[in-house]
């Protein structure tokens, strides 16, 4: 027996249910229009955002296998008190065992089958997006039906589910009701800048920061192992499973190895917890094992570079000028407008202090710098635009030939290779250090199509680059993707070609979802930009375009190259 169903019916009519409530509630109050002025009651304050949850049906009496399978997954959809409602559909057995938090499968939730071998379900669902058991966001790429299989048993002569897939299947709409973006925050390995973690839980206000910080606690995402570090010491936990946030403020108490931390570590802890509170809490009261500390806060000089900033002025190689642009005029950079100018630029990625850049030109890649002669530091054959990060070192890569990654140091010397693995990847259009140089974006060919990844950034004890994590996909761009660029530091932008010569722009989230708009017409590089637009393109014909309402605005014609820039404090 098959049966297909549609998903959304008990959320349709909680819909309807909202409604009737809403349109009660206006019929039973109006405004009076008579009657004396009188002095009104104190004004409540809502400390809370408005709690809302979707509230599924326990197993009716009598309910068929279907039914009972059905009203498990459409359950497991609220994580209210754990899921109890969805742990009503299991054996007793089973709902002890069975782990929601394992991972979330985000289905399109209109094409699931239910096929049945008597007491034996197989559910197949078509996948949009997988979040892990850290809660990091993987888009799927093939979309080839998932199979689940569920077991049932009688149990007090009530059919119940015996043996079910850990983890949660929910439908993209009712996911991004039901789940929030957290972001957690590490340092870079020099404690110079906040590195963003974006995570994906229930949006339960209740529980939210005892997540948040409690995943803080076991650190980055796996992607991100090696790239970034943490304040807190080795082992350090919750001292009790809950963060109580009282009057905007988290008190957050730590276990025992927290105390080996110093007074600048226990800043750092703070501040830490701070920034990934942010959204839950004002602030933050650091405990450890029940004594609390009293920790001042990190002076404005201390304090690590939180999204790095980018001038708002473009910087383009025009008319044999190099520098920022001011209307349609460029205005050199003293020192290193006319070295770079020389070499008749088509890709540059510029430093945060404007001292050094990284230059593709018809002879290679070249650092230069203000003091001495440009370097070329490669010369292999089919180089793309090169980077450049906040240590000075140039990443260059032959488009061909995406594993061959290499760095150089500013001043030139011998590059060396950095291990960097792009599954599947036949080729790379893109390569981009983020802005706060521990993490890298990679716009490639694969064998099915393009792929937007990320990997994390792992050097030696000298800073050198050294090695790639394993990287994270972010996204799988439509056919014609051409240009990608970091617009934060949790945002990339990825340009592609749809038709004739018109073009789209995703903005994606970093482990998160993406936006999507249209590009301007003939769109070749995206750059990330400052102030009002978040990113400028490149026409094929040399019009650099900004977006400006629902249109694009023509900033200067005769571009050569726009500058990537690197971000500065």
């Amino acid at each position: 027996m098959t049966a297909r169903r549609r998903a959304g019916v008990v959320r349709a009519a909680v819909a309807v249910l909202a409604a009737l409530t809403l349109a009660a509630l206006a019929a039973c109050a109006s405004i009076p229009d008579s009657g004396p002025v009188r002095q009104g009651g104190p004004v409540a304050q809502l400390n809370d955002p408005l709690d809302l949850d979707f509230n599924p049906s326990p197993p009716e009496k009598g309910a068929s296998q279907q039914r009972i399978v059905q009203g498990f997954i459409d359950a497991a959809s609220s994580p209210k008190n754990n899921f109890q409602v969805a742990r009503e559909y299991l054996t007793h057995s089973m709902a002890a065992n069975w782990n929601p938090d394992e991972s979330v499968t985000v289905d399109d939730g209109r094409n699931r089958t239910y096929d049945d071998q008597g007491s034996l379900w197989r559910v197949e669902v078509t996948p949009v997006a997988n979040v892990d058991a850290v809660g990091t966001y993987h888009p799927v790429g093939n979309t080839a039906p998932v199979g689940l299989n569920y077991q049932l048993v009688r149990e007090n002569g009530e059919w119940r589910i015996s043996v079910a897939p850990n983890g949660v299947v929910i439908d993209d709409p009712t996911f991004r009701a039901v789940y929030t973006q957290q972001t957690l925050y590490f340092y870079s390995p020099g404690f110079a800048s906040l590195v963003p973690d974006a995570r994906w839980f229930p949006a339960r206000v209740a529980s939210a920061a005892t997540r948040v910080a409690s995943s803080l606690l076991v650190g980055p995402a796996p992607w991100l192992n090696g790239a970034v570090t943490t304040a807190f010491p080795k082992g350090t936990q919750l001292a009790v499973p809950s963060v109580t946030t009282v009057g905007g403020v988290a008190h957050v108490d730590l276990s025992s190895e927290a105390s080996q931390a110093d007074p600048t570590q226990l800043q750092r802890m703070q501040y830490q917890l701070e920034q990934s509170l942010g959204s839950l809490a004002q602030s933050v009261q650091l405990s450890i094992e029940g004594n609390a500390q009293q920790v001042p806060s990190l002076s404005a000089a201390d304090a690590p570079v939180r999204n790095p900033a980018v001038d708002s002025h473009s910087y383009v190689y025009r008319s044999d000028v190099f520098g920022p642009l001011n209307g349609d005029t460029v205005t050199g950079l003293s020192g290193l407008s006319d070295k770079v100018a020389g070499l008749h630029p088509t890709a540059i990625t510029l430093s945060a202090s404007r001292d050094q850049a990284a230059v593709l030109s018809g002879a290679g890649v070249y650092s230069v710098r203000k003091n001495g002669d440009p370097v070329r530091v490669d010369g292999r054959d089919g180089l793309i635009g090169p980077s450049l990060d906040a240590e000075g070192w140039v990443w260059s890569v032959p488009g061909a030939s995406p594993g061959a990654v290499q760095v150089a140091a500013a001043n030139g010397g011998d590059p060396h290779a950095v291990t960097a693995n792009w599954p599947n990847a036949t080729g790379i259009l893109s390569l981009s250090v983020s802005r706060d140089g521990t993490r890298i974006a990679a716009l490639l060919h694969t064998t099915t199509g393009y792929s937007l990844m990320a990997a994390g950034i792992v050097r030696g004890a000298n800073g050198a680059p050294n090695a790639l994590t394993d990287p994270i996909e972010l996204a799988v761009p439509a056919s014609g993707a051409t240009s990608a660029a970091w617009t934060s530091d949790l945002t990339i932008a990825v340009l592609a070609t749809t038709t004739g010569a018109a073009t789209s722009i995703a903005q994606q989230t970093v482990g998160g979802t993406q936006t999507a708009t249209s590009g301007p017409a003939g769109g070749r590089t995206i750059v990330g930009a400052a102030g009002l637009a978040p990113y400028v393109v490149l026409s094929a014909d040399g019009t650099l375009l900004a977006p400006t309402g629902t249109g694009w605005q023509a900033q200067v014609d005769k571009v050569g190259a726009v500058a990537v820039q690197q971000g500065q404090p």
